[in-house]
């Protein structure tokens, strides 16, 4: 519960001690931190789908995860795909598909309410993600000549070729090779029903804009008549490439998504039930399943890097603001974990990187193919939090190859993406992005890396000074940038901000300046910020939205940065952050406020409504009462 409104209010100095307290609880014996990441319900309802390809009869899981889908259905008989939001196509036709397979027969109500809610949104044929239309596919309920396919093919052409998949981004690529593989047998396990009353339209063909179409049929077209020596030889090498990409942990890329499609590629391509990549496999995906308030989920991925230097940062700075100074049992303990989890060796972005050398941190537990420059920059300041230069050698080697492996990582323009170079040469970018298939350098990727060449003290690199330039050439009119990987102009406002003083920017520069006043302008009446999941796809909602703490700490970060701690907008934000806290020292957030793909699958991290609090509180009081930082 949040502080009773007739009780004295709590001071920042209380709020803060509370809140710094609640996250060190929080912290895992071995160092790290770990939140819960619960995303749309795609993950509950994709396992029931995946189980049944993979041939695994309905057990207990299956029954918990339709429980767990039917408490979450809205009341307009569908699925949303964020907290709050309206019924979602994509979610929706999963959900009642994972309900017919658990047993559930389309004359009870709630599968009625929802097959009038997808009929209501345009019906099943209305859905264009092709690789989700291919789960359906792949147990009889959507027709494969409707999709185009990926031919295996792909993996011969030269990694520098247009087309290849070292062009695409990493998360999509291993996604990709799987699917090549389904999409070379076009394997069926059939549901054994159809699934007529999701179509608004029975009779009527889908409309898909015409280059599709066109792409559709000469896939096909090749798919019916292919060379069949380099046929076997692409089936052969994207198995190769997928058992080569495993992770130490069973899975791949460290999520859900990418290991239960290499499952579905494998399989097509024929690896037995039995073989040990299988069964280390099925072991990891069972590491993504969570039971809260009596419900099962399954959480997508484990942010564990990405919340571990947040909160190493926070703490940090937390204890700065205090005569006691860090608790330093628990922040070696982090400084230890991270230092111990980097990875120095080369993984898929070394193929088209010259000279490449290895280093940086991935976003989970276990994904040595791909590390990232958003975590890689959030360790490297957390790091440089803890132990500036010269403090300690471990650090210092650490962030010195973290550091060298994020510029070697630069786009082109003087951008950052996530994971790698844009290197895409061919059109359909902007749909391929919004399908997770590849990303472009962004405001928040570039901010975050900033912010860490600062803390590293190589504020005046080349580096820096190219992505300074970056990101002044992108700041919109109005002032703000939009974000890749949280919502949406806020979070790429704030980064931006954060990196260009991090190096050196002073407050008064004009698009410091202007991204200020955009920030300001959109503050809630009280005192918060907040930006709706649904900015993504409507202007509309660009800066508006209910205030959460989170968003309301990533607004005065960067205010306070820019030298406006002492002003009346960081003052009630402040005051929102005191307000809303909880008894326990945590804040309420149910919003999904981080973005994984433009089409529909976002997330909330459990952990970040509390050590984003945590930082801010602590920057305004290091910025009020002059201590250093």
């Amino acid at each position: 519960m949040t502080s009773d409104a007739t009780e004295p209010a709590r001071t920042t100095e209380q709020a803060l001690a509370l809140a710094a307290d609640a996250l060190r609880r929080r912290q895992h014996p071995d160092g790290y931190w770990q939140g819960d990441c619960r995303a749309s319900l795609i993950g509950e309802s994709g396992e029931v789908v995946l189980r049944h390809y993979l041939r695994i009869p309905p057990d207990h899981a299956t029954r918990a995860a339709a429980r767990t889908i039917l408490a979450e259905q809205t009341s307009t008989g569908g699925w949303a795909s964020h907290h709050g939001g309206p019924d979602q196509l994509l979610v929706s036709v999963f959900c009642y598909v994972a309900l017919r397979l658990a047993g559930h027969h389309p004359d009870e109500p709630e599968l009625r309410a929802a097959a009038t809610a997808v009929r209501d949104l345009g019906g099943v044929e209305a859905l264009d993600n092709p690789l989700m239309l291919a789960w359906l596919a792949m147990i009889g309920l959507w027709p494969w000549r409707d999709i185009p396919l990926l031919p295996p093919e792909l993996l011969l052409l030269p990694p520098d070729a247009p087309g290849s998949i070292y062009h695409l981004g990493a998360a999509g690529r291993g996604v990709l090779v799987a699917n090549s593989l389904l999409m070379a047998r076009r394997s069926v396990v059939p549901a054994g029903f159809d699934i007529r009353e999701l179509h608004a339209h029975p009779t009527r063909r889908p409309h898909r804009p015409r280059a599709l179409r066109v792409a559709t049929a000469l896939s096909h077209g090749f798919a019916r008549h292919p060379v069949r020596p380099l046929r076997r030889r692409a089936v052969r090498k994207a198995a190769q490439y997928l058992l080569r990409t495993q992770e130490r942990d069973g899975g791949w890329g460290g999520n859900w998504p990418q290991t239960a499609n290499a499952l579905i590629g494998l399989d097509a391509a024929g690896l037995p039930a039995h073989h040990p990549v299988r069964t280390r496999a099925l072991a990891a995906l069972d590491e993504y399943v969570v039971h809260h308030d009596g419900q099962r989920h399954v959480d997508l991925w484990i942010p564990v890097v990405m919340d571990t230097a947040l909160a190493l940062s926070a703490t940090t700075m937390a204890a700065a603001t205090t005569a006691a100074g860090p608790d330093a049992k628990a922040t070696e303990a982090a400084v230890r974990w991270l230092v111990d989890n980097e990875i120095t060796e080369p993984g898929d972005w070394a193929v088209l990187t010259p000279d490449p050398a290895p280093g940086g941190w991935p976003f989970v537990f276990a994904n040595n193919t791909n590390p990232d420059a958003d975590d890689t920059a959030f360790v490297v300041a957390a790091l440089r939090r803890a132990h500036p230069r010269g403090t300690d050698p471990a650090v210092d080697a650490a962030c010195r190859r973290a550091v060298a492996w994020l510029v070697s990582q630069q786009c082109d323009d003087g951008g950052w993406a996530a994971f790698e170079p844009l290197r895409w040469r061919l059109p359909g970018r902007d749909r391929l992005a919004g399908i997770g298939l590849l990303e472009a350098p962004s405001a928040d990727v570039t901010g975050h890396v900033l912010e860490a060449l600062g803390a590293d003290g190589q504020a005046d690199t080349p580096a820096a000074r190219r992505a300074i330039a970056w990101l002044r050439r992108h700041q919109h009119a109005d002032g703000s940038w939009p974000g890749w990987w949280a919502c949406h102009h806020l979070h790429g406002t704030s980064a931006a901000v954060t990196g260009l003083t991090a190096c050196g920017v002073p407050g008064h520069d004009p698009a410091i300046a202007r991204a200020c006043a955009w920030i300001t302008a959109h503050q809630q009446d009280d005192g918060g910020w907040g930006e709706d999941i649904r900015a993504l796809q409507d202007p509309a909602w660009i800066g508006r939205g209910t205030s959460t703490p989170s968003q309301t700490s990533w607004a005065l970060l960067a205010l306070i940065a820019a030298g406006h701690a002492d002003t009346e907008p960081v003052r009630a934000g402040v005051d929102f952050l005191t307000r809303t806290q909880q008894d326990d020292g945590d804040w309420a957030e149910p919003q999904h406020t981080w973005i994984v793909y433009r089409d529909g699958l976002t997330y909330r991290d459990s952990l970040l409504r509390l050590l984003y609090s945590v930082m801010a509180l602590s920057a305004h009081r290091t910025a009020t009462e002059g201590r250093q930082p």
